[in-house]
């Protein structure tokens, strides 16, 4: 899948993303890629399950919209978690 690269950039920033607002558990995702892109919900939640099983609630719900934007980039529209202390 050509997409690998675009999957390990989204797990790299929603990691970042965690980190700078305090999420400990990512409960929902709303991401935007090309129409033309093969990340769908089921290979995303695969893949950040494989490399951020940390941050994934047990119930986590993954929305990926498909816009006309530049191929091989997502734009991470919305994410919820829990953050540290609750």
């Amino acid at each position: 899948m050509h997409d690998t690269f675009l999957l390990s950039n989204i797990s790299k920033s929603l990691t970042e993303l965690c980190e700078k607002n305090k999420i400990s558990k990512l409960e929902r995702i709303i991401i935007a890629v090309n129409c033309n892109s093969h990340v769908n919900e089921e290979n995303l939640l695969e893949h950040l399950k494989h490399h951020n099983s940390e941050l994934i609630a047990n119930t986590i719900k993954i929305k990926v919209n498909r816009e006309n934007i530049e191929e091989q980039t997502a734009i991470i529209k919305s994410i919820q978690g829990e953050t540290f202390g609750d």
